[in-house]
């Protein structure tokens, strides 16, 4: 976050936030642009907490249109490439792949192969308008990102020019088959490595950092393995590897820019993660800076977009009915034998209509989460998701009751949309099914058709 700070052209006051927004937020702008950054939690790494932050941030600013995911990543080292610590990778769609390739998901088939599945979306069109202006300007040597950098040194105090200067160590590449040798309690990292089993490499003529377009791996682990890195390099064509951009791409239109710290071996250390993180900050701003205001004002919000993908909505959005926000007087006694899904009416349609955003919210969040751990979590059950399902309603301080007629009739067909297909397995009362025990009755997910009452009463016509 310290790195995008620094490249803001103005800091503006904070705003209130939702109240199940746990954010930290810097506003500001660059050129005409207003600007929200946010960071993960300290500690926090992987798809996971990524996508939860910014949903978060969707809650409290509704009219947010594009997302860059800017930070670190280890660089595959390339023979056609030629990167180096420092460098910047951008993610760039080819045919096949939407530029960001979750590489850990897929089948495991007999004997041993891996057959990856899945497609993560590509970045707006906007973003790639102005990442091919950008690589134009930057072939005839117009490379503003790299004035940006000297800039940001007259900028900052000279302990903070420290943390984002290029270091002084030797940017070394260690041979695949060469393991990093421990040093104990030496403060240098590398110290004990043998320099003659590094890489020889060609110089480059100045120190100046070079941006790469291509394919970036993500997944849901730290690589600090070479022969891991090489593998997914020749298997996938990939520039580098990161822990977060799988799990916003399907649902947040964003565009991944990383500053190569490290190559993802088991000789990563943190020289050089200030000096990347300020690469690709810099990189960040000139695309910004290139990117029309007047065509982003007309583009449809990430709001809009992440609701009908999650949701199953059409591609233009009909306007929804007006609902009544107005708090409204409820007898419990009327809900006595009412219930939504398994959920008792009095404990939770008072609350629903106090505040109907806020669950909202709630659920867009956890849908989110639980996309980025399967991209089908209501058809295959994993331990994860029921984890991440009962968290929801233990937050929520809600209960459930079993009172569901269960049927032995085929499983709906996936339609293409998630929401209709979630309308199409309720109406079967079915939930999902993991097999049929041996009474002939199926295992039903009472967490889901809970998530599904909820949203049919938010969704219901106010008069």
């Amino acid at each position: 976050m310290a790195a995008a700070q620094a490249f803001l052209d103005e800091i503006h006051e904070d705003l209130p936030v939702q109240v199940n927004d746990h954010n930290a937020y810097t506003l500001g702008s660059i050129g005409k642009h207003h600007v929200v950054i946010a960071c993960l939690p300290y500690g926090e790494y992987g798809i996971a907490p990524a996508t939860a932050v910014a949903t978060q941030l969707l809650s409290s600013f509704p009219s947010i249109k594009l997302g860059l995911m800017v930070g670190l990543g280890g660089g595959v080292p390339r023979e056609e490439a030629g990167i180096r610590l420092g460098d910047v990778v951008v993610s760039k769609p080819t045919s096949i792949h939407g530029g960001v390739i979750q590489y850990d998901l897929g089948k495991a088939l007999t004997g041993g192969e891996f057959q990856r599945t899945g497609m993560l979306n590509r970045p707006p069109q906007i973003l790639l308008t102005a990442m091919s202006k950008l690589q134009a300007n930057h072939l005839i040597g117009r490379k503003r990102f790299v004035r940006l950098l000297a800039e940001l040194e007259h900028k900052l105090s000279a302990q903070a020019r420290g943390t984002f200067a290029r270091p002084s160590q030797e940017d070394r590449l260690y041979a695949a088959d060469y393991d990093h040798v421990p040093t104990g309690l030496s403060s240098k990292p590398c110290e004990a490595c043998d320099v003659d089993r590094c890489v020889s490499r060609a110089d480059r003529s100045d120190s100046v950092p070079v941006v790469h377009y291509g394919l970036i791996a993500s997944a849901d682990q730290v690589v600090r393995d070479s022969r891991l890195r090489d593998r997914l390099g020749q298997e996938l064509g990939v520039y580098c590897v990161e822990m977060e951009a799988a799990g916003l791409m399907n649902n947040y239109p964003c565009l991944v820019i990383r500053g190569v710290c490290d190559y993802a071996d088991s000789h990563k250390n943190k020289d050089w993660q200030g000096y990347a993180a300020a690469t690709a900050a810099a990189y960040a701003k000139e695309l910004l800076l290139v990117t029309s205001v007047s065509h982003v004002d007309q583009i449809r919000t990430v709001r809009d977009t992440l609701s009908s993908d999650l949701l199953g909505a059409a591609a233009v959005p009909s306007p929804r009915p007006s609902r009544s926000t107005t708090p409204v007087a409820i007898d419990h006694s009327d809900l006595g034998g009412v219930y939504l899904g398994t959920i008792r009416g009095a404990e939770i349609i008072p609350r629903l209509i106090q505040n109907p955003e806020y669950w909202r919210a709630e659920i867009n969040t956890l849908l989110t989460q639980l996309l980025a751990i399967h991209p089908q979590w209501w058809v295959e059950a994993r331990p994860k998701t029921a984890e991440m399902m009962n968290a929801f309603f233990a937050r929520n301080r809600l209960t459930f009751r079993v009172n569901i007629v269960q049927r032995k009739t085929p499983r709906p067909n996936y339609s293409g949309h998630n929401r209709q297909y979630l309308n199409s397995l309720f109406h079967h009362n079915m939930g999902w099914i993991n097999g049929w025990e041996n009474a002939g009755v199926p295992e039903i997910n009472m967490g889901i058709l809970n998530l599904w009452a909820i949203l049919e009463f938010l969704d219901r016509d106010v008069e």
